[in-house]
């Protein structure tokens, strides 16, 4: 497999999550571009300048920093990067709240417990996510995109991308004449980006529809005749059109489990997420239950789920007649 385009060299730094290691992507045509930086550990950033020096670059001479998404493994090295050469960041508009702490945990936690989740169970993800909080730095200047965007260089360009879905506000890189997507988490090559459960960047009490818009963006991924994508984890896939049939058809089947689950009595997502997830703990339940969440929206939308509200908690059950 490659490891270099013509354009670009990928520099792969660690992680501490179960993902394992991220994708960096350095542009040193023009001024020197990071796409993504890797988590803020001190293992990340001896890879990441490390990869740069490989490339005859330094981090003092990186002018731009562009952010996928606001997740730590992506953004978490921004702000030493911008200490060291006063790099620019730039990161969706709609992921702003997350890097610059304006993002609620209390919003997520309250349609947590729509979900049904149980006030234990949140508190114990909560107090794992304080231990962690050193990887989540904060980011107050950074330069919002909305997509349509073009980033230039000496002899190419790259536009920006909004493809909403693992995050509300993420953004890719297309090199149009190529063909090739710089895709953050948005295509991957062997797992599915979690259609994360979260709130709407416009209101923190109203639940964005994550795998609505996802399966949107898979749509929009389909019609842009890609040739090569450039993943943030692991290695680049080379037949985007089979990988995007292939997570058009995971999520049709997950949908279908989880609508065989549905009967006359309500249920919680919570509920579904401990039958179909075994031995769930810590922030593993986050994960389900937005996985749960995400497919009953698809159903709801299909008209073959039926939501209830029990005492303040959001129970589905089928909406077909059996």
């Amino acid at each position: 497999m490659r490891e270099l385009t013509e354009i670009s060299h990928r520099i792969i730094v660690p992680t501490p999550y179960r993902v394992g290691p991220a994708n960096v992507y350095a542009f040193d045509s023009g001024p020197v571009t990071l796409f993504d930086c890797g988590p803020n550990t001190p293992a990340a950033e001896n890879a990441l300048r490390l990869g740069l020096a490989a490339r005859g670059l330094s981090i003092e001479q990186v002018a731009r920093v562009v952010i996928s998404h606001g997740h730590p493994d992506h953004y978490g090295l921004a702000p030493a990067v911008r200490r060291a050469s006063g790099a620019t960041v730039f990161v969706g508009e709609h992921d702003l709240p997350k890097i610059n702490e304006r993002a609620s945990r209390f919003a997520t936690g309250a349609l947590l417990m729509e979900a049904g989740m149980p006030v234990e169970v949140l508190l114990d993800m909560d107090r794992e996510s304080k231990r962690m909080q050193e990887l989540h730095p904060t980011i107050e200047e950074a330069v919002p995109l909305r997509g349509g965007e073009r980033f230039s260089f000496d002899s190419f360009e790259l536009e920006v991308l909004h493809l909403p879905g693992h995050t509300s506000g993420h953004v890719c890189l297309l090199e149009p004449t190529r063909r090739v997507l710089y895709a953050g988490d948005t295509l991957l090559a062997h797992i599915t980006p979690n259609p994360l459960l979260e709130p709407t960047p416009e209101d923190p009490t109203v639940r964005r529809k994550s795998l609505v818009e996802y399966v949107h963006t898979l749509d929009v991924l389909e019609s842009l005749d890609l040739t090569e994508v450039w993943t943030g984890h692991g290695e680049p896939i080379q037949e985007p059109a089979e990988t995007i049939r292939l997570m058009k058809t995971h999520h049709l089947e997950r949908k279908e489990e989880i609508a065989s689950r549905l009967d006359d009595r309500p249920a919680s997502p919570f509920e579904l997420a401990r039958e179909m997830f075994k031995d769930l703990e810590g922030f593993d339940n986050f994960l389900a239950v937005s996985e749960v969440v995400a497919h009953l929206d698809l159903l709801e939308a299909d008209g073959r789920a039926e939501r209830v509200i029990e005492a303040g908690v959001a129970r589905y059950r089928s909406a077909v007649p059996r």
